[in-house]
């Protein structure tokens, strides 16, 4: 019997043949943590009177949560940070300015390869399935992990998602995203990894393959990837100087399940609160009026995403009962949109941009919400008080969130881009 891709990273990792269900203790190629929590595995390891890491060339920290300090607590905080950084000789130190959202910016610098094996302490390391590594979340584990090296995994079975055709104008593949959770389902998707392949991919750039591997854990993925292919190889190309292999899965590999998707059938769709599954076609929200607005984080903050929403923000302006804050993920996101004329759009249309990095989404210390307000976003969750205060939250694609923004109600991208053409 073949396996699959994540049967076949995890061979390569623990130096055997393994096959989904069997019990392992893989060693990570790379070991990712944010800013919020490195003082608290600092803090656990000095309980177990640990004073060094297993491998500290293998990990990685950046302050991506919290990259404005906007209290002194916070400047404490990173403070500490740096001080825990330098204490056990972490030399993948990506602190404010130097690199921005950790799922995303070691994808741009080349450091995420095809078939790598990654762990992490935050759940959305899946973004790095974007050019075909295996990214899994530990969450507290992670001290573990930085002490010892490994810790036990069950190797996870595999569903397997095929693309076909081309998006609708006016959809993008945030939309795919959020349709495709609630279609699944958390009993399909439950400690599995979906694997993205099928025609349909060529269409879709790095961007939107962050957007594809960054959802289904919200309804219990253990990780996601994309089958590599030529547009993954053109992508590291200029990237990386070292070897890249991409891994595919097997023509006889045991799946799961198997699911076809016709990318041309799909339409702009809403996550209503209080689940991102719940999830729901534009037409169940239209004319919801919003008081708040938000455009970035690990589920949507590449350079796709803001180039999408400048096009329905140039010439228009936010409604002014509506707070639009964009967030660019990555300072190399940050530094093309500043590059290609994405900031002023922004600006021009009465935008607020805050520092690379998560930005609300983190918890809104910065551009959250008000008690009472609705919220329409791209960021990852919508639970109660994910921006900082009590509200509705919806999310949606950029397109539909910058639509929405300019006429202060919840409202279909697609009726803007016609008048456009018109």
């Amino acid at each position: 019997m073949g396996q699959t891709v994540t049967e076949k990273i995890l061979s390569r990792v623990v130096g055997r043949r393994v096959m989904a269900g069997e019990i392992i203790h893989p060693v990570p190629e790379l070991v990712t943590c944010h800013d919020w929590y490195v003082v608290n595995f600092d803090k656990a390891l000095e309980e177990f009177g640990v004073t060094k890491l297993f491998d500290p060339s293998r990990v990685l920290i950046s302050t991506d949560h919290e990259p404005v300090a906007v209290t002194p607590q916070s400047s404490e905080r990173q403070k500490k940070v740096r001080e825990i950084v330098a204490k056990y000789g972490i030399t993948q130190f990506y602190d404010v300015g130097r690199g921005g959202l950790g799922h995303m910016f070691p994808i741009e610098m080349g450091l995420i390869r095809p078939g790598m094996f990654v762990e992490a302490y935050d759940t959305h390391v899946t973004n790095y399935g974007a050019v075909g590594a295996l990214a899994i979340a530990f969450v507290v584990e992670v001290s573990e992990i930085l002490a010892l090296g490994s810790v036990w995994m069950r190797v996870p079975e595999t569903v397997r998602v095929n693309l076909d055709g081309k998006l609708q104008r006016g959809t993008s593949t945030r939309d795919v995203a959020q349709k495709l959770i609630a279609d699944l389902g958390d009993e399909l998707i439950d400690y599995s990894v979906v694997e993205f392949g099928g025609p349909g991919l060529a269409g879709i750039d790095i961007s939107g393959r962050h957007t594809l591997c960054n959802i289904p854990l919200e309804i219990g993925a253990k990780s996601a990837l994309v089958e590599p292919d030529e547009v993954t190889l053109a992508y590291l190309a200029s990237r990386t100087k070292e070897p890249i292999t991409p891994v595919k899965s097997d023509s006889d590999a045991n799946f799961r399940e198997v699911v076809e998707y016709d990318l041309s059938a799909i339409g702009p769709q809403v996550a209503m609160p209080p689940t991102p599954d719940n999830v729901h076609p534009i037409d169940r929200v239209l004319g919801t009026p919003i008081q708040h607005a938000f455009i970035g984080s690990c589920a949507s903050g590449n350079l796709r995403d803001l180039a999408d929403a400048a096009g329905i923000l140039k010439n228009r302006r936010v409604h002014p009962g509506v707070r639009l804050y964009v967030t660019p993920a990555t300072q190399e996101v940050a530094r093309e949109a500043a590059r290609t004329g994405l900031l002023e759009i922004f600006l021009a249309a009465g935008a607020t941009m805050t520092q690379a990095g998560c930005g609300p989404c983190a918890g809104g210390r910065i551009g959250g919400m008000a008690e009472g307000e609705t919220s329409i976003n791209t960021g990852t969750r919508n639970d109660v008080r994910r921006l900082g205060a009590s509200g509705d939250i919806y999310l949606a694609s950029p397109l539909t969130v910058a639509a929405s923004a300019v006429t202060g109600q919840i409202t279909d991208p697609r009726s803007m881009l016609q008048e456009a053409v018109s």
